[in-house]
């Protein structure tokens, strides 16, 4: 039993070991195995990814290759990702041959060797799905992005760029083959120092000027005005100020006691009726008439018939008795009611009651209504001529015979009403009766009096002021006119302070605060030419530090400060401050609620005096006394200010620093502020004429340059009818060009100079490439210029008629041929119209970017003169501020005798430096019209020689130059006859450009420049390709492949290991899938 058992358990070992070792080893090795053709299919996918991608580049743009020298995609690259993408399927499998073809191959081979095999794809690699495989262009990786064609350029310029190099101003510069280039890098430092004496100069006169205008201003106008100011003028104002107020004081008096409640009244007359008053006649009608105004009244007497004797009626008669009767009693009735209701009212006394109120006061006592519609005075009069009327027609009847029936006594009768009434008219009815017992004749005689003699004082019209010659309406008017003259010269002046103070643009009178900040901004400008002299080493700042130390010892420094600006304002104000007090003590000056210098007539006098004086309270007066308190009472009340003498009134400042006299020419009786007294001592000989000629000559040369300087910066588009580029491309719209235009251009000399390429190298080839690819306003001038200088032309002879000399070489600048190289860009393509979309503007276009050509190529002119002005401004300084030279003699003459003619309100320096600024813009002006011709310009003019536009240049004409007008005259008439090309090293207009667009690649707006030239490129392709939907987007210059790809397991996947084994899931293929994602350019 024991052997048999031992023998089962040694026939088991077997299947043990195959169980728990055998297969784990398998499972290890297919691991492996199938791991291993995993990490084999990487190199084959990648492989077969480079070549797809590889015949995709093929697919090249031969055209902008050929044209621009850049290797990009063709515009419909698109169309061949499929087919790549076939070519990269098929290369994944281990062969690309059917199946049937494989078995062949691998036969023979097997024969061959002598083995016996069959084909089979042992990676058995596939791709994920239909779209597990894509090709695309890489974002942005086209030649509309400023990396990618900027590294283009680079790589197509790195073969070409020093021979091109060579031919443009780098190398010029670089070489310093150009005279002047020491001057221009130095000129960085004498640029500011130019500009600081410029600034000196314009600060000095304006400083003489607005100086002048103030001093003259004040000399004509205050300083020797009629009347002459002096504190006489406010002592004489108020003096008659306090007299006016006295006087006032008396006209307030005689207004109430004569003028303000008198209105009504009228010279009274006593009643008066002569006995004669009706006279009556017979008549036709046989009786007697008594005629009385007008009015015929019939006495009552008969005839008897065929009688003509006319007989006394009895009863008539006793009528008459009664009504003659009756007629006496409201006679005396009526006196005595006139007289007791006056000295009922009123009680007089000489001396004591006022004359006028006393006539007033009777009036309105007479004047009351006492029967029907009659006063007292109406009614006495009444009853007096009823009186004497009824006497006449008595006297009429006792002329008739006596008839029958008489009373008895009738005669005595009569005879005792005649005696009355006529006793009563000789003693009351008739004029000039007086009798110092009859009340009637006192009141009467006195109110006659009384009216007659001050009848012309109850008349402002008539009434005579205390010294009995001035009319009371005539002092009023007076007073008025009085201080209205006098308020007016004061405020004359005070207006003529003020603008001397505070300015007046429309009289060309700066503010003395202008003043002030004028001599601060000229010791300023004076200190910063000074310590910019100081920090700078060169020959015009050593001559300038000699000027400057002239300058500050002279008198003009020293005397026109801040601080003398502000003695003088200070005293002007004092002066005004003391006029003003005056003119609104004036104004203050009033009765009631009136300036007393606005009151001119009585009515106004009396309007406002109404404000407190009113007839009631006149009327409760009487006496002198009474009225006269109530007057100072009203007067009180009424005018302001109150006080007698000078109580009241303005003060007056006698010191010297408040006085109004500054009489500058005279005896110095009053202090005058130095800076007042420096200007007349400098001015007093000023010509104003002269002043104005070169006012007005200087605005006419500036108005000229102006024009000079628009025409050099604002050049005619010679290549009017090329196309405009439109900016697609470049999206950033950065323009070239700061206001630090000129220290950005030394900069880049400077590192071109000193061989620091490496920094800028990619810079300069990309500018080079533009100047060599593209065209530019100047092309066909300088190109033809360059042809007759290649022929030996003599260049020196070239003038303003250049174009009949150009024209001469048009069919060589128009050659075809390759060998003439002279119009062709580095591919060996002719510049012209036809390949050059916005041919004559490309580059221009490229440095600012407008849309419009002529925009463009102003504002290369604009910048190239900027420079250009500058260079010519301080080279004009260092030749012609010294008169060293024709020019520089002409200009010292010219500015010494017009300083010497303004006396000094001109400044000679600042006469110079705008002769200097003028010649300047001619000479500049001149520079671009020789740049716009393709010559050559003077990078800097180092002689004085070579300035076109002076008397240097050439020979001298013989011109007499006396004054501003004939200088620009004589300088004008050389810039208008035209150019010559006298410098053949120098810098061209092509030559500018290239700087800009180094210096622009060098800044922020670098980017924006490279994106231009894609534009250009693109809008040349389009005309070139005759494909306006040519895009520089569709130039692809990098490709990317992404592929999922997968390997099939071919061990791991038998059912022995999964049988084995459920650790192990078949259906996984995360470890054998994995991506390729390859990418190539260019």
């Amino acid at each position: 039993m024991n052997m048999y058992g031992f023998s089962k358990r040694e026939r088991g070992a077997v299947s043990v070991f195959l169980v728990i070792i055998l297969v784990p080893c398998m499972l290890v090795a297919s691991i492996f195995v199938d791991v291993g053709r995993v990490y084999l299919s990487k190199s084959m996918a990648e492989s077969a990814a480079d070549m797809a991608l590889n015949s995709l580049m093929t697919h090249y743009d031969a055209d902008l290759n050929d044209w621009y020298g850049m290797v990009a995609s063709c515009q419909n690259i698109d169309e061949f990702y499929d087919a790549s993408i076939k070519c990269y399927k098929n290369a994944l499998k281990s062969q690309n041959l059917s199946k049937d073809e494989m078995n062949t191959l691998v036969g023979e081979f097997s024969a061959m060797i002598g083995a016996d095999s069959k084909a089979s794809d042992y990676l058995r690699v596939t791709d994920d799905g239909d779209d597990s495989t894509t090709i695309k262009a890489v974002d942005g990786a086209n030649l509309a992005n400023a990396t990618m064609l900027k590294s283009q350029i680079v790589d197509f310029m790195k073969y070409r760029a020093p021979i091109a190099i060579t031919q443009t101003a780098i190398d010029k510069i670089k070489n310093k083959s150009i005279p002047g280039i020491d001057d221009v890098l130095k000129s960085d430092e004498n640029k500011p120092l130019v500009e600081k004496k410029q600034d000196y100069c314009k600060a000095d006169e304006k400083l003489m000027r607005d100086s002048y205008n103030t001093y003259k201003y004040l000399f004509d106008n205050y300083s020797y005005g009629n009347p002459q100011p002096s504190n006489s003028l406010l002592t004489g104002t108020r003096d008659a100020m306090q007299t006016a107020r006295e006087q006032y004081r008396e006209l307030n008096k005689l207004m109430i006691t004569n003028l303000y409640n008198t209105s009504a009244l009228v010279v009274f007359n006593r009643a008066q009726v002569p006995l004669n008053q009706y006279n009556y006649t017979k008549s036709s009608t046989k009786c007697y008439k008594a005629k009385y105004d007008g009015k015929t009244y019939y006495v009552n007497c008969h005839s008897r018939k065929d009688d003509d004797t006319y007989y006394i009626d009895g009863t008539e008669l006793t009528k008459q008795f009664d009504d003659i009767s009756k007629k006496i009693k409201a006679f005396d009735k009526a006196k005595n009611d006139f007289t007791n209701a006056v000295n009922n009212s009123i009680s007089y006394s000489s001396g004591v009651t006022n004359d006028i109120q006393y006539w007033k006061h009777a009036a309105d006592a007479y004047s009351v209504t006492v029967s029907g519609s009659d006063d007292y005075r109406t009614n006495l009069n009444k009853k007096a001529d009823e009186m004497i009327k009824s006497y006449c027609a008595l006297n009429a009847m006792m002329q008739c015979t006596p008839g029958n029936d008489l009373p008895d006594g009738y005669d005595t009768t009569y005879k005792s009403y005649k005696k009355q009434v006529e006793n009563r008219q000789t003693k009351y009815l008739t004029a000039g009766v007086t009798n110092g017992s009859d009340s009637y004749l006192v009141l009467v005689n006195r109110l006659e009096s009384i009216s007659s003699n001050n009848i012309y004082n109850i008349e402002a019209t008539s009434l005579t002021l205390s010294d009995r010659s001035t009319i009371f309406v005539n002092r009023i008017a007076d007073i008025s006119t009085n201080l209205i003259e006098k308020r007016n010269t004061l405020q004359h002046y005070s207006d003529v302070l003020n603008i001397a103070i505070n300015g007046d643009s429309s009289k060309d009178i700066e503010s003395l605060e202008t003043l002030k900040h004028d001599a601060a901004d000229y010791a300023q400008k004076l200190n910063d030419w000074s310590n910019q002299a100081d920090g700078t080493d060169s020959d015009l700042a050593e001559g300038d530090r000699d000027e400057i130390a002239g300058i500050k010892a002279s008198e003009a420094a020293g005397n026109i400060t801040e601080q003398s600006i502000i003695d003088l304002e200070n005293r002007l104000k004092n002066i005004k401050s003391q006029i003003d007090s005056m003119i609104a003590a004036i104004d203050s000056f009033k009765y009631g609620d009136q300036k007393v210098k606005d009151i001119s007539t009585y009515d106004q006098f009396k309007n406002a005096g109404s404000m407190v004086i009113t007839e009631s309270e006149i009327n409760k007066r009487t006496t002198n006394s009474e009225l006269s308190s109530y007057a100072d009472s009203t007067f009180s009340s009424l005018f302001s200010p109150q006080g007698t003498g000078t109580e009241g009134l303005a003060s007056i400042n006698s010191n010297d620093d408040h006085n109004l006299l500054l009489d500058v020419a005279n005896s110095k009786t009053v202090a005058i502020p130095g800076v007042y007294q420096f200007w007349h001592d400098s001015f007093k000989g000023a010509d104003d004429g002269t002043i104005d000629k070169y006012g007005k000559e200087k605005k006419s040369a500036e108005d000229e340059t102006d024009k000079i300087i628009d025409a050099a910066k604002n050049k005619d588009n010679k290549h009017s009818d090329s196309e405009n580029i439109s900016r697609e491309i470049d999206t950033i719209y950065k323009t070239f060009g700061t206001d630090t235009i000129f220290s950005g251009f030394v900069s880049v000399l400077q590192k071109m100079i000193s061989g620091k390429f490496e920094a800028i190298r990619d810079d300069l080839y990309l500018s080079t490439y533009a100047m060599e690819m593209f065209s530019y306003s100047t092309i066909d001038n300088e190109g033809r210029y360059n042809i007759l200088k290649e022929q030996g032309y003599d260049m020196s002879t070239l003038d303003k008629n250049y174009e009949d000399t150009y024209k001469t070489v048009d069919e060589k600048w128009t050659s075809e041929l390759y060998k003439d190289y002279y119009n062709k860009t580095l591919t060996n393509k002719k510049f012209c119209k036809e390949n050059n979309a916005a041919y004559g503007c490309e580059l221009e276009y490229i440095l600012y970017g407008h849309e419009n050509n002529d925009d463009n190529i102003k504002a290369a002119y604009g910048q190239i003169y900027e420079i250009r002005y500058v260079l010519n401004l301080i080279s004009a300084f260092e030749n012609f501020w010294d008169s060293g030279t024709n020019t520089g003699k002409l200009f010292n003459m010219i500015s010494r005798e017009l300083s010497l003619a303004t006396s000094g309100v001109i400044p000679a320096i600042a006469i110079k430096a705008v002769l200097i600024a003028l010649i300047t813009v001619f000479e500049t002006g001149n520079d671009m019209n020789r740049l716009e011709a393709g010559f050559s310009v003077e990078l800097y003019k180092t002689d004085a020689k070579m300035w076109q536009v002076s008397l240097d240049f050439g020979e001298p004409n013989g011109d007499s130059i006396d004054g501003l007008s004939a200088f620009v005259k004589s300088f004008s008439d050389k810039f208008k006859n035209g150019i010559h090309n006298s410098c053949e090293n120098g810098l061209r207009y092509s030559d500018y450009l290239c700087i800009f667009i180094v210096c622009g690649m060098q800044s922020d707006i670098g980017e924006s420049m490279t994106l231009r030239c894609a534009d250009v490129v693109q809008a040349n392709m389009r005309k070139i390709t005759k494909d306006d939907g040519y895009k520089l987007e569709n130039s692809k210059t990098y490709f990317e492949l992404d592929s999922k790809l997968k390997v099939d397991p071919l061990l791991i996947t038998l059912p022995l290991y999964s049988d084995y084994t459920d650790l192990y899931d078949s259906s996984s293929t995360d470890w054998c899938t994995y991506n390729i994602k390859t990418i190539r350019g260019y």
